[in-house]
C-alpha cells in the first residue's frame, strides 16, 4: 500500500510539473539526449503530457499484474508458480522516479545526467532480483 501511495504522489508531481511547463514555459521541450547528457532533439511543449500519461499507464499495468498475475503472463507454468507479482510493486516508486526525472529534464528544470538515470534503473533491477530470490526461498 505504501508503494502505491508513494507512486501516486510521484504521478501527481509529474502531472503538476508537466502542466506548469505547458503554461509557463518556452514553446519547445527536450525530447532526447545523447549519452553525454546533451540535448539533441526538441519538440512542441505539449508533448510533455506524454510523461503523466506514461506514468499512469505503467502504474495501472503494475496494479493489474498484481491483481491478475496469470492473465497477462507469458511465462511457463513452472515460472508462474515461482514468480510473485508483488515484487514488481516494490520497484514501482523507483520507476515513477525515473519518469519524474525525465519529466524535469524535459521541462529543463534539471540537467540530464546519464549516471543518475542509469543508477535509478540499475537500483530497480537489483531490488527486483533481490526480492525475487528472497521470495523464492520462502
Amino acid at each position: 500500500m505504501k508503494s502505491r501511495i508513494l507512486s501516486l504522489a510521484i504521478i501527481i508531481a509529474i502531472t503538476v510539473i508537466s502542466l506548469l511547463r505547458i503554461t509557463n514555459g518556452p514553446e519547445s521541450i527536450i525530447l532526447h539526449w545523447s549519452f553525454a547528457g546533451e540535448a539533441d532533439s526538441y519538440g512542441p511543449k505539449y508533448l510533455i503530457l506524454a510523461h503523466p500519461a506514461i506514468s499512469i499507464i505503467v502504474f495501472l499495468l503494475i496494479i493489474n499484474q498484481e491483481k491478475h498475475p496469470y492473465d497477462t503472463s507469458l511465462l511457463s507454468e513452472q515460472s508462474r508458480r515461482k514468480s510473485n507479482p508483488k515484487v514488481i510493486r516494490t520497484i514501482m516508486p523507483i520507476l515513477m522516479v525515473v519518469i519524474l526525472y525525465l519529466t524535469t529534464c524535459s521541462a529543463q528544470m534539471l540537467p540530464m545526467s546519464s549516471i543518475v538515470l542509469f543508477s535509478l534503473i540499475f537500483l530497480a533491477i537489483i531490488i527486483y532480483i533481490y526480492k525475487s530470490h528472497k521470495q523464492i526461498k520462502h
